[in-house]
């Protein structure tokens, strides 16, 4: 039987009991999956431990849970991939988070560029859906999900090496990279970089790759190249 995984807010560390109050969680356990006393479920407090827990009382206020059993949580990702991406239509950028989650990325910087669509994102939303997809995947520890910034502030910002993605660039070959523990992943909008924003990337050595000859949409782009990267 499955056991469920749930991320909470609290340390756990190494407490004999908890007390959760929250009530979102709470309406989850009591309406959705119609838990009781007795029932077990895993919680992560983004420590890198998991825990088994057994749950003595749930109510519409709080739920206490008895910890059975700590556990290290040995699903670390290969590689410390940020994921810097143009935002895109809402429903895309969503994917890219819960998709980019499971396969394992580390943190998602959302970038205005030139040919941007949008110029914000709904930060609370973004974050619950990480969340979630660390729960359903197995994660032990959440991406990190940044706030919009603009692309040139990219370079101030983060040291790590980068590699930008475009048609134009020279063909991207994964095993270039086997090697790199740290990398940043640069996706321009669907319309693509601009001339200005390419000539910057070279101004600043940083790599430019192609996917290949098909022109992919951004999402499909972030999804693919991490998960050649990652998996």
């Amino acid at each position: 039987m499955k056991i469920h995984r749930f991320f909470v807010e609290q340390e756990i560390a190494n407490k004999e009991e908890i007390i959760i109050s929250d009530s979102s969680l709470l309406n989850q356990w009591r309406n959705v999956f119609r838990f009781h006393s007795d029932d077990v479920v895993i919680l992560f407090d983004n420590s890198g431990f998991e825990y088994v827990s057994e749950i003595v009382s749930l109510s519409k206020k709080e739920s206490v849970l008895k910890i059975i059993e700590k556990n290290k949580n040995n699903n670390i990702p290969k590689k410390d991939i940020t994921l810097f991406i143009s935002l895109i239509k809402k429903d895309n950028v969503e994917w890219v988070l819960q998709k980019g989650t499971e396969i394992g990325v580390s943190r998602f910087v959302p970038i205005v560029s030139e040919r941007s669509e949008k110029k914000d994102l709904n930060m609370e939303r973004a974050r619950k859906i990480v969340e979630e997809a660390s729960e359903q995947s197995g994660r032990g520890v959440l991406p990190e999900v940044y706030e919009v910034i603009k692309l040139a502030d990219v370079f101030e910002k983060f040291s790590i090496p980068k590699i930008a993605f475009d048609f134009s660039g020279e063909k991207f070959e994964k095993e270039k990279f086997d090697k790199s523990d740290r990398l940043g992943l640069l996706i321009g909008p669907e319309g693509g970089w601009t001339e200005n924003e390419l000539k910057m990337f070279k101004e600043r050595d940083v790599m430019i790759c192609s996917l290949g000859p098909q022109i992919l949409r951004a999402e499909t782009a972030s999804i693919a190249v991490a998960s050649l990267l990652l998996l």
